[in-house]
């Protein structure tokens, strides 16, 4: 069997759903066993096209080898069987769960339990912090989803679209630092709940001005996404829908 009969067959695994860590093994074991077959027919003296084709004869058809794989539900990944729950609410949970612990650390500090003033160095280091959290950690997270998709030949759109909701909430959060206080809020929560002004004025400018980073978040996920994929084989993207 030649190599790109194996590509084919691999193809085929991850599109039933099988994990990418269980294709790669069982594509190696695979080759391996055929380049064992081809030197026990080259030890009988067999012309090497021919050893090749009775290897490949004695290994079995792709079918065969395909359907060893896939009639085991325990080798199907996770993100195969709940795509939903997996690329669209998991980097959605992993930002505010992010959030969270940010929030903790913040409140253990000694200038929290004190009510003091914080420090310069403090206050620097909480804005590279929350640069981490609203600028990086989404583009990390939409780009790691878009990418695990794409290398289980899964359609993008849970992908685009858990990393779209993130993308939005970071993009729209606003750093203010007044009287060396640092605060944190959102221009979409005023438009989100319009009856109620505990949020803020709703400013269409700043909401913009949040939806136009979180675009350009996301574009920066699908770029890392694109690049990623010319590294590895296994991650050729997928069509979206």
């Amino acid at each position: 069997m030649q190599q790109h009969q194996f590509e084919g067959l691999a193809e085929r695994l991850l599109r039933g759903g099988i994990a990418p860590r269980h294709v790669r093994r069982y594509l190696r074991e695979l080759s391996e066993h055929h380049e064992d077959l081809v030197r026990a027919e080259l030890a009988r003296g067999v012309e090497l096209a021919a050893a090749r084709a009775a290897a490949s004869a004695r290994l079995g058809t792709e079918e065969s080898l395909a359907q060893s794989m896939l009639e085991r539900p325990e080798l199907r990944s996770k993100a195969a069987r709940f795509p939903a729950l997996v690329f669209g609410l998991g980097p959605v949970l992993s930002w505010l769960a992010a959030a969270f612990l940010i929030a903790i650390f913040v409140s253990l500090l000694p200038e929290s339990s004190r009510h003091a003033q914080p420090s310069a160095a403090l206050l620097a280091a909480v804005q590279v912090i929350w640069l981490l959290f609203a600028r990086a950690l989404p583009v990390l997270l939409g780009s790691g989803v878009l990418v695990a998709a794409a290398r289980r030949r899964m359609s993008l759109r849970w992908a685009v679209a858990g990393s779209v909701v993130v993308d939005v909430l970071a993009g729209t959060l606003v750093m203010y630092v007044e009287a060396k206080q640092i605060g944190i809020s959102s221009s979409l929560l005023p438009w989100l709940a319009p009856s109620s002004s505990a949020f803020g004025p709703r400013e269409l400018g700043m909401v913009g001005k949040g939806l136009l980073t979180g675009a350009v978040l996301l574009g920066s996920s699908l770029l890392i996404e694109r690049i990623a994929r010319r590294f590895d084989g296994f991650a050729r993207r997928s069509p979206v829908g």
